[in-house]
C-alpha cells in the first residue's frame, strides 16, 4: 500500500479529498512467530508493532481507499 496522494486519484479533486479515519492495525501472530524464531524475544515484540492505516474519502466522486500512514 502506498501513501495517500494529495488529491483524489479518480477525479483529481483536491478540496473534497480528505482523511476520514486513521487506525493502527494490531498484533500479528505470524510476524511474532517469525520474529521469535529469527531474533528471539526481541523478535516477539516486532509482532506487536502494527502499521498505521488512514482512510481517505472524496466528497466529489465518493471514491474511498485505505492508505499507509
Amino acid at each position: 500500500m502506498a501513501k495517500a496522494p494529495s488529491k483524489c486519484p479518480m477525479c483529481d479533486e483536491k478540496i473534497k479529498w480528505e482523511k476520514v479515519d486513521a487506525q493502527k492495525k494490531g498484533f500479528s501472530v505470524g510476524k511474532a512467530a517469525l520474529g521469535g524464531v529469527l531474533l528471539g524475544p526481541v523478535g516477539l515484540i516486532g509482532g506487536a508493532l502494527g502499521k498505521k492505516m488512514e482512510n481517505y474519502y472524496c466528497g466529489s466522486c465518493v471514491f474511498s481507499h485505505e492508505y499507509r500512514g
